[in-house]
């Protein structure tokens, strides 16, 4: 077991510590203005809150296709909640698709709200 910048046992002096982890060269990034820089990826995870209708893959492609070519969608439950995985080819499509879909109601009404 090691310690980490995430939990430390100042009890046990026998625990090792993981010293990449304190060394700051896992921690994330932060920008300028102090907050944590998102690394880019061509993969969004969404939210979907306010789930009052079906969101299908269908329904989902549809949405973000309009921003790119979707490669891969998948739909899964965790922690009592709609989620989704949406794969396009690149990133810059995926930033503008992200940008553009933060707080989006995919249906009239404010239902099935993404969060990106």
């Amino acid at each position: 077991k090691f310690q980490s910048h995430r939990s430390r046992d100042y009890t046990n002096p026998y625990l090792p510590v993981n010293h990449t982890a304190m060394d700051g060269s896992m921690q994330p990034a932060l920008g300028a203005d102090g907050k944590k820089v998102e690394s880019q990826s061509n993969v969004l995870l969404g939210l979907i809150e306010n789930m009052q209708y079906a969101v299908t893959v269908d329904v989902l492609h549809t949405v973000f296709s309009a921003y790119g070519t979707v490669q891969k969608i998948a739909i899964f439950e965790k922690n009592g909640s709609t989620q989704a995985l949406i794969q396009y080819s690149d990133i810059p499509t995926a930033a503008m698709a992200k940008e553009a879909l933060e707080g989006h109601c995919i249906y009239d009404g404010g239902y099935c709200k993404l969060r990106l």
